[in-house]
C-alpha cells in the first residue's frame, strides 16, 4: 500500500504541474491574441473590402478579356450578338457603382468608358465581315451549282468531255479560294485559276462556250468576283483581329491599374500585419518555451509508465497467452502483481474445468464408461494402429436381450441399475490393457478388440456372453432365461495392405451379425464369416 500510494502522489505532481503549465500558456496566448484581434479588425474593415473589390474588378475585367476574344473570332451573326450582349452585361457590372466609386476612381471609369466605345467598334467590324464572309458563301454555292451542271452530261449545259477535265481541275482551285488566309498565296491561286480559265477558252469554240467562259471569268476574277471579295475578307478579318487585340491590350492596361491598386492595399495591410506577427512571434517563443517543459514532464511520466506498467504488463501478457506458470511468481507488489495472481488462480480452475469436461464429453453419465464419441475416436486410432502394424482388429457390437421387458417390468430406474451392472461386468471382462469398451447408446455396448483374429475373438466374445450372463441378474420377462443375458455380433477385419475398412463397413459387418444373434434365439455371439 505503501508503494501505491507514493506512486499515486507523483501522479497528481506530475499532472497539476501539466495543468498549471497550460493554463499559463493560454493566458498569454489570450492576451496575445487580443492585441491581433485588434490588428484584424482594422484590416477587416479597410483592407479586406478593398481588396474584394480589387478581385471582383480584375475578375470581370479578365472575363471582359475572354468575351472580347470570342467577339473577334464569332463566325455567325447568332455568335456575334449573344457575345455582344455578355459583353455589355460585364461593362455594365464593370461600371456599377457596387464596384466603382465615381469620385475615387474617375480613371478607371474613363477606361471602361473608352474601352466600351473600342468594343463597339469591334463589334461593327465582325459584323461587316460576317457579313461578307455569308454573301461570298451564298455566291461560291452558287457557282458550283453552275459548275456542276458544266460536267455533268445529262445536263443542257454540258461542255465537251475535254472542257470537263480541265473543268474539274478549275472547280478544285476555285474551292480552295475560301482556304486562304494570306493575301500572297490568294493571288498565286488567281493566277492559276486565270490560267485555267484560259485553257478553258481555248478548247472549243462557240458562242454559247465563250458566253460561259465568260460568265466564269466575271465571277470568279471579276471585281465583285469570289477571289475579290475573299481579299476583302481577309482586310476586314486583318482589322478586326488588329482591333481585338487593341481592346484586349486595353483591357489589360485596366486590369494593371486595378493589380497597382491592390498591391498599394496589400502593401498597406502587410505592415500592419508584420507589427502582429513580431507580437506572435514573440509568444510563440515563450509558448515554446513552456510546451518544451509539459513535454519534458509527459516523457518522464511516459518513460516511467513504459517501464513501471507497460512493460510488466507485456510479460505478463506473453506469460497469460501461452498459459504459464510462471505467472504464479510474477514479481511485485502492485496490481499488476495481484491481477497475475488473479490470472494463475483462473488458470487453475481452467484446467481443472477443462480436464473435467474431457472426461464428461467421453464419458456416459450413466453407466460411467467411455460413451460413443469417445468410441468414436478409439476407434479411428485403433484402424490406424491396424494399418500401420498390418494385425487384425475385432469389432464386437453387444444388445442386452428384452430389454424393453425388463424396463416395461422393473421400471426405468432398475433398468439404469441394470445397465450400470451390465458395464461394470463389460469392464471386468476386458483383461488387456488395449482392449476397450463403451455404451454405444441405450442398452447396445461395443468392445474393441485390437490385434485379435478370429480364433480369439471366439475366445473373448464367449468369455464376455458368460460374464454378464453370471451376474444374475433377474430377468422374468425374458423369454430365453431367468436372467439378464446378452446377444454379440463380432466381426473381425485383417489389414494385410490389400484392402482397407471403413468405420461403416466394420459396423455394418458387426451390425449384421448381431442380428443374426437376435435372429438365432440370443444369448449367443454370431461371427461375420465373409471378412
Amino acid at each position: 500500500m505503501r508503494y501505491n500510494k507514493a506512486t499515486l502522489q507523483i501522479f497528481i505532481i506530475a499532472q497539476g504541474s501539466i495543468i498549471g503549465l497550460i493554463l499559463l500558456i493560454l493566458m498569454l496566448s489570450f492576451a496575445r491574441l487580443n492585441d491581433v484581434r485588434s490588428v484584424l479588425s482594422t484590416v477587416t474593415s479597410n483592407a479586406v473590402p478593398a481588396l474584394t473589390q480589387a478581385t471582383a474588378l480584375t475578375r470581370e475585367v479578365q472575363h471582359l478579356i475572354s468575351l472580347t476574344a470570342r467577339l473577334t473570332s464569332s463566325e455567325n451573326q447568332s455568335a456575334r450578338r449573344i457575345v455582344k450582349t455578355q459583353v455589355d452585361e460585364t461593362l455594365s457590372r464593370l461600371q456599377s457603382p457596387s464596384l466603382i466609386n465615381q469620385d475615387s476612381e474617375r480613371y478607371l471609369s474613363t477606361q471602361l468608358n473608352v474601352l466600351a466605345q473600342e468594343i463597339d467598334e469591334l463589334n461593327g467590324l465582325v459584323r461587316r465581315r460576317i457579313s461578307v464572309e455569308q454573301e461570298a458563301h451564298a455566291e461560291r454555292e452558287a457557282l458550283f451549282l453552275f459548275l456542276n451542271r458544266l460536267v455533268d452530261k445529262s445536263s443542257a449545259d454540258y461542255l465537251s468531255e475535254e472542257s470537263a477535265d480541265v473543268l474539274v481541275s478549275l472547280i478544285l482551285q476555285i474551292a480552295q479560294i475560301n482556304q486562304q488566309f494570306q493575301l500572297h498565296e490568294l493571288r498565286l491561286l488567281e493566277t492559276q485559276i486565270e490560267n485555267a480559265i484560259e485553257a478553258l477558252a481555248e478548247l472549243s469554240s462557240g458562242a454559247r462556250h465563250n458566253e460561259l467562259v465568260s460568265s466564269l471569268s466575271s465571277s470568279v476574277l471579276g471585281d465583285e468576283g469570289m477571289v475579290d471579295k475573299q481579299a476583302n475578307i481577309l482586310r476586314i478579318r486583318g482589322r478586326s483581329r488588329g482591333r481585338g487585340s487593341f481592346v484586349e491590350h486595353l483591357a489589360e492596361e485596366v486590369a494593371t491599374n486595378i493589380e497597382f491598386k491592390a498591391a498599394n492595399i496589400t502593401q498597406e495591410t502587410s505592415a500592419k500585419g508584420q507589427k502582429a506577427i513580431a507580437g506572435v512571434s514573440k509568444q510563440i517563443t515563450q509558448s515554446l518555451v513552456l510546451s518544451g517543459v509539459v513535454m519534458l514532464i509527459c516523457c518522464i511520466i511516459i518513460v516511467y509508465i513504459y517501464k513501471r506498467i507497460i512493460l510488466r504488463l507485456i510479460d505478463l501478457t506473453k506469460l497469460v497467452e501461452k498459459g504459464s506458470t510462471e505467472v504464479e511468481n510474477f514479481q511485485g507488489s502492485d496490481e499488476i502483481a495481484r491481477l497475475a495472481k488473479s490470472f494463475a488462480s483462473y488458470f487453475e480452475r481452467v484446467r481443472s474445468q477443462e480436464d473435467e469436461l474431457i472426461r464428461l464429453s467421453l464419458s456416459d453419465a450413466l453407466t460411467k464408461i467411455p460413451n460413443r464419441r469417445a468410441f468414436e475416436i478409439e476407434i479411428e486410432k485403433s484402424i490406424a494402429l491396424a494399418k500401420r502394424h498390418s494385425w487384425p482388429l475385432t469389432l464386437i457390437l453387444l444388445d442386452v436381450d428384452s430389454f424393453k421387458g425388463y424396463n416395461d417390468y422393473y421400471g426405468h430406474t432398475q433398468g439404469d441399475e441394470c445397465l450400470k451392472a451390465v458395464a461394470a461386468g463389460l469392464n471386468s471382462a476386458i483383461t488387456r490393457t488395449t482392449d476397450f469398451c463403451a455404451r454405444y447408446g441405450g442398452e447396445e455396448f461395443v468392445v474393441i478388440l485390437p490385434c485379435t483374429d478370429e480364433s480369439g475373438a471366439r475366445i473373448k466374445a464367449e468369455e464376455i456372453r458368460a460374464c454378464i450372463e453370471s451376474l444374475q441378474l433377474e430377468h422374468k420377462k425374458s423369454a430365453i432365461s431367468d436372467c439378464v443375458t446378452m446377444s454379440l455380433g463380432v466381426a473381425t477385419f485383417n489389414y494385410s495392405g490389400t484392402k482397407e475398412w471403413s468405420l461403416n463397413t466394420m459396423l455394418n459387418e458387426a451390425d449384421a451379425a448381431l442380428y443374426e444373434a437376435k435372429a438365432s434365439g440370443r444369448n449367443c455371439c454370431k461371427f461375420a464369416s465373409h471378412i
